[in-house]
């Protein structure tokens, strides 16, 4: 007897954490790629419930220096990490970091998205995500 099981969309897709003390750009993030990935956010590493190794990707989004405390809270370099920030400071304190991708937010969105649909692509997705504006 061969049983087969049918998965859901929303089960085969990769988990995403996003991490950050402000709503907006995990907003921006869940709408432009929510069709080939699940976003979970968190905004307090107290609050988080699950573990962090069930992600295939943490996304976290550093608005100050003193955020860089919550990083080296999360950082291990077997979990891939996507660092976003404002602040040239920060991105240049973690440039020689193992296992980051460091993305500059004060670039224009449309810049933003492109470079973490092929990281995405690159570390955790098996698709080409479509995605050429910032519509």
């Amino acid at each position: 007897m061969k049983f087969i099981v049918n998965y859901t969309t929303e089960m085969m897709k990769k988990k995403v954490l996003i991490y950050g003390n402000q709503k907006c750009f995990s907003k921006y993030l869940k709408s432009k790629f929510q069709d080939v990935l699940v976003f979970d956010v968190c905004k307090n590493f107290r609050d988080l419930k699950e573990e962090l190794d069930t992600y295939s990707v943490i996304v976290l989004v550093i608005y100050a220096e003193e955020d860089l405390f919550d990083f080296f809270k999360i950082y291990r370099s077997e979990i891939p990490l996507v660092v976003c920030s404002f602040n040239k400071r920060v991105l240049d304190f973690l440039m020689d970091l193992e296992n980051l991708f460091l993305l500059d937010t004060s670039k224009i969105r449309s810049e933003i998205l492109n470079q973490l649909g092929f990281y995405f692509n690159e570390r955790i997705l098996d698709v080409q995500i479509p995605f050429a504006s910032d519509n």
